[in-house]
């Protein structure tokens, strides 16, 4: 019998049971993609990562994520409470570098109280994936009237940077009451996206840029009480909405409080001619508890 330690975070958060949970399984090496697969399912959580050695020397740590259903190419809370995750039983500072499925992740990390912050810089920047089903199909979906969301400008869209989301603009009130249905939801048919990124303008918060849920039955995940890597690409679907003047903008996406676990997730995005020059995404995370589990 082998035995890993491990760790939980609370993720976009600085208080615990809040955010988003996620299980860390450190020094990973050995484990098999089934055995990967076995261990996130028993956790239970939205994902789960897996700590290994990385291909480069020179790099931090290789870091491989897991939801209930798949292997992720990349997610954003995993990315952000992991590094704190190694960061702090290492006891780093400053940038790391975790090698993803879909490229390398420089994040810096920053202790600060209990809680910690770490943003990364995507390598991949948000563009446009492919044509989203019809709007109505969402709406029945998401159990929302005929005509709640966005068909001109903020029109449906698929857009990923390094995966694949489709966005849907609603008002806040709308946005509030979405609820799965499952029958419906079967009918849209989705395929090489994560799921369905509701959102609207403001939010709970007087800082809030934007509110936002995310919908993703098909990774084993009902709602996601934070979904750092479709923030990462919600600057492709605002610069493909609206003008963006060119320069830094400073978001504030708010998640999870329709579940009880309000996120904050941070971005910092660069635009020059109107196009998305760059993304950073940050937030802080607050450790919850840690053990040993054997297989």
């Amino acid at each position: 019998m082998r035995t890993f330690d491990f760790e939980t975070w609370d993720v976009f958060t600085d208080k615990r049971f809040t955010g988003n949970p996620l299980a860390v399984v450190m020094n990973a090496d050995g484990l098999s993609s089934a055995e990967m697969q076995t261990i996130t399912r028993e956790f239970n959580l939205s994902e789960t990562t897996f700590v290994l050695p990385p291909e480069d020397p020179s790099h931090t740590a290789r870091v491989r994520i897991f939801t209930l259903g798949y292997e992720m190419p990349f997610a954003g809370h995993p990315t952000v409470g992991t590094t704190i995750a190694i960061a702090k039983s290492r006891k780093l500072t400053g940038e790391l570098l975790l090698e993803l499925n879909t490229g390398l992740f420089p994040v810096k990390v920053d202790f600060d109280g209990e809680s910690a912050f770490a943003q990364f810089k995507n390598p991949n920047l948000p563009k446009e994936a492919g044509a989203a089903p019809d709007a109505a199909l969402f709406e029945a979906a998401m159990s929302l009237p005929e005509g709640s969301l966005d068909r001109v400008a903020h029109r449906p869209r698929v857009v990923g940077a390094g995966v694949n989301f489709i966005y849907v603009k609603a008002p806040l009130d709308a946005v509030r009451l979405a609820k799965v249905n499952s029958g419906a939801w079967e009918k849209l048919k989705l395929s090489e996206t994560v799921g369905v990124f509701l959102y609207a303008e403001g939010g709970e918060g007087a800082d809030a840029s934007w509110h936002a849920r995310m919908f993703a039955p098909d990774a084993g995940i009902l709602e996601d009480p934070a979904t750092g890597s479709a923030c990462a690409a919600l600057p492709g679907q605002i610069a493909l909405s609206q003008k963006l003047s060119d320069g830094v903008h400073n978001w504030i996406v708010e998640q999870g409080f329709e579940m009880g676990r309000p996120s904050r997730i941070e971005l910092e995005v660069e635009a020059k001619a109107g196009a998305i020059s760059s993304v950073r995404v940050g937030g802080r995370a607050v450790k919850v508890s840690q053990g040993t589990l054997s297989i």
